[in-house]
């Protein structure tokens, strides 16, 4: 799977959560955000951003609710488990992912991994 997202960062482009569930036969719901939490914790232990905020919702392009209840966002963004499931996102939200949708397009696209 961690192919499959540095090939899209390095694109600057975005990767739907059915694509990565297809591709690695994952189920919806935790068997996929556990997936791509275990790569992104190895990333950021190493200093690179992660690929999270470039997984995204087809329908929205924006990735879904759950990002929002990881402990690690500001307490500005961060939602309640109970609302985890909610696609709709503030103007806040979304500008949240497209400024570090660009910080992962950046980072990946001129650091050689």
């Amino acid at each position: 799977m961690r192919k499959d997202l540095l090939k899209a960062a390095r694109r600057g482009s975005i990767i739907t959560y059915g694509e990565l569930m297809r591709r690695h036969k994952l189920s919806r719901g935790r068997p996929l955000t556990e997936a791509i939490g275990e790569i992104d914790a190895r990333e950021l232990a190493q200093g690179a951003p992660g690929f999270a905020a470039i997984v995204v919702r087809k329908d929205t392009g924006f990735p879904g609710g759950g990002y929002f209840c990881d402990d690690e966002l500001p307490p500005n963004l961060r939602r309640s488990k109970d609302r985890r499931t909610d696609p709709r996102l503030s103007s806040t939200e979304k500008d949240h992912i497209l400024r570090q949708q660009k910080k992962i397009w950046n980072f990946y696209g001129k650091t050689p991994r």
